[in-house]
């Protein structure tokens, strides 16, 4: 058998917060009385499973239950305070739409600055700037400032770039959430694409008929821990009778 793509055994992310406002006095108190100022917060417990390649999966969970935490972890953009997760692939993660975007350069630069985030060459990019633009629906703002774009627009500017993306595992956290109807039918035209090929795709989303479309599996975050793993639509139902 081939490796997992992801194996994650028994990982684990705690933060340290503080229990209350900080404040000298306070400070001094605890250093008199050794009560700690701060308190571990437990964004992920215990989290076991593992993912092939090509799998479309989709993490759900109620606000607050580790989803964003688990990607970023999938992601390696930040480690796991005890277990391991072990990805063979980097995947290509797409989180707040704006990083990896200059507000003050021109869309035309941006193409180019994001492109290259999403693991593109500049020869690769340039022949595809007039599908990008036409995408986003944005085709005459080529030379404007990115601060003059709506922040719907510099979303599915994004998007566009990601759209061309060569990546083979993506990562998507509420990515849809400024999208609008018309350009909904250019997503759904890529995720068509995309629940057809070998590629694989790790998803959060608050629309569950788009999950249920897309993704074989879920899996279901309750306070931080796995609370069931199985096909999409499955998984889905049960969640939706408890909301």
């Amino acid at each position: 058998m081939s490796e997992p793509l992801v194996q994650a055994e028994a990982a684990a992310k705690h933060y340290r917060v503080l229990k209350r406002q900080r404040s000298t006095l306070r400070a001094l108190k605890s250093l008199c009385s050794r009560e700690k100022l701060t308190m571990d917060l437990w964004a992920l417990r215990d989290i076991t499973f593992s993912m092939e390649r090509g799998e479309k999966v989709a993490i759900i969970g109620r606000n607050g239950s580790g989803k964003t935490t688990l990607l970023r972890l999938l992601a390696g953009i930040i480690e796991p305070s005890i277990g391991s997760i072990r990805v063979a692939k980097e995947p290509l993660a797409l989180f707040k739409f704006w990083i990896g975007q200059n507000a003050d350069l021109p869309v035309m630069d941006n193409i180019f600055l994001f492109g290259a985030v999403c693991g593109m060459k500049r020869a690769e990019i340039k022949p595809r700037i007039a599908e990008i633009l036409d995408c986003a629906d944005i085709r005459d703002l080529g030379f404007a400032p990115l601060h003059d774009l709506s922040l719907g627009q510099r979303q599915r500017l994004a998007l566009s770039i990601v759209f061309q993306a060569p990546a083979d595992f993506l990562i998507f956290d509420e990515t849809f959430v400024h999208v609008d109807q018309a350009f909904y039918r250019e997503c759904d035209t890529f995720f068509v694409r995309l629940a057809k090929s070998p590629r694989t795709m790790v998803i959060t989303s608050h629309d569950h008929n788009f999950l249920k479309k897309y993704c074989q599996r879920a899996l279901w975050l309750d306070k931080g821990r796995i609370r069931r793993d199985g096909p999409a639509a499955e998984v889905l139902e049960a969640y939706n009778a408890e909301s």
